[in-house]
């Protein structure tokens, strides 16, 4: 994107009542940039020197200078003297920091929840970047200092720990872009240090009365009742669930597929089907015709897909109006939680496609104090 330095006059004194200006020959300057000429050239013009007073010459340099930069920012380039269109959807050097961000974020893939929180997050940096003046500084020039301060400003203005590490998070992976369009060498973000932040435990079906509560569902809806039982024994995500179609499952052999979308990679990836949830898996089987979706609208097959955010909305409602105050993702922790406290952290991972038992971890939530439990009953005799 080409782009201008200021716009400058000599005399540089010519806004002031000075008469010995009048007499002096002015001139109006700049440095215009664009990808033919990074390094800029100067360009310089005249047009008020014929004036009959000193407020005349200033009013038309000023006519001149507002001119001009609406013909700038209408693509005018006074190299080639046209106007030239650039493609929006190219990020060089010279595109404003948070055009760049938008840029960027449209050319991102990956699954609706990710890219919605990259899109809530931008808003953040839109907002902060204006209250700092950045908004528009030449993504080449946007510094660390610039960054750290739009995070300091965020935390001033009482926002999160988890929420200004969210935000510095999706500004690492906008400035991993724009450091693979080789703007920059290195992306300084991860050299930003991360708040502190504890997460909330959370809230899993851990009792008897939990479980009679959840089965309560089935008097509710017995369709949610079915994915919600689906749903806990997959490790899966909505997202991954909202495209599970008819030709994904085999339901002989007792295994469906998934496109498994993390870290930008899109891979195909096998799910048991556990024996406790097969009655159902075959129920809605049998409903779903060819192509079809399994999981849809009402949870019944459909020719269309569901969202995946209207799963999690309607798995949320039903479990809070039985008692249970927990989101839909809490059956997928309550299902990782007892498959580690039985089998290991590994094979929890191993359920929900982690590649590390790190992240297992955060859902696994007990399992520490399993472990704690398995550790007691080691027999050894000396």
């Amino acid at each position: 994107m080409k782009t201008h330095s200021e716009i400058k006059v000599t005399p540089r004194t010519w806004e002031k009542s000075i008469k010995a200006n009048f007499e002096k020959t002015w001139e109006i300057y700049y440095t215009f940039y664009d990808r033919q000429h990074p390094d800029g050239v100067k360009i310089r013009f005249k047009g008020m020197n014929r004036a009959a007073s000193l407020q005349e010459k200033q009013s038309i340099t000023r006519d001149l200078i507002e001119n001009e930069l609406k013909n700038l920012q209408r693509g005018y380039n006074p190299i080639l003297n046209e106007y030239v269109l650039e493609d929006e959807n190219l990020i060089s050097d010279f595109t404003p920091f948070v055009k760049s961000c938008e840029i960027a974020l449209n050319s991102f893939q990956g699954v609706e929840s990710t890219l919605t929180d990259l899109d809530n997050s931008l808003k953040h940096i839109r907002k902060y970047a204006g209250i700092l003046k950045i908004e528009n500084k030449d993504i080449k020039s946007v510094t660390k200092g610039d960054i750290k301060q739009l995070l300091m400003r965020m935390s001033k203005d009482k926002h999160s720990n988890y929420r200004v590490n969210k935000t510095r998070a999706h500004l690492s992976k906008f400035f991993a872009h724009f450091t693979e369009l080789e703007i920059f060498q290195v992306n300084f973000i991860e050299g930003i240090s991360k708040l502190e932040h504890t997460s909330k435990k959370k809230n899993i079906i851990r009792t008897e009365e939990d479980w009679k509560k959840f089965h309560k569902i089935k008097d509710l809806n017995y369709s949610v009742y079915i994915f919600l039982n689906i749903f806990l024994y997959s490790g899966c995500r909505f997202e991954e669930m909202t495209q599970v179609r008819k030709e994904d499952v085999n339901i002989e052999k007792s295994f469906f597929w998934i496109n498994l979308k993390k870290g930008g990679k899109h891979t195909r990836a096998m799910r048991p089907i556990n024996m406790h949830v097969w009655k159902y898996w075959k129920r809605i089987y049998d409903i779903a015709q060819p192509l079809q979706y399994m999981f849809s609208f009402e949870q019944m097959p459909n020719d269309k897909p569901i969202k995946a955010h209207s799963l999690y909305d309607i798995s949320g409602k039903y479990l809070r109006r039985v008692g249970l105050d927990m989101t839909g993702y809490g059956l997928k922790h309550t299902f990782l939680n007892l498959v580690s406290k039985d089998f290991g952290l590994s094979k929890a991972a191993e359920i929900a496609g982690h590649t590390s038992t790190k992240t297992t971890e955060k859902y696994a939530i007990d399992w520490q104090e399993h472990q704690v439990e398995r550790n007691k009953k080691i027999d050894i005799i000396i």
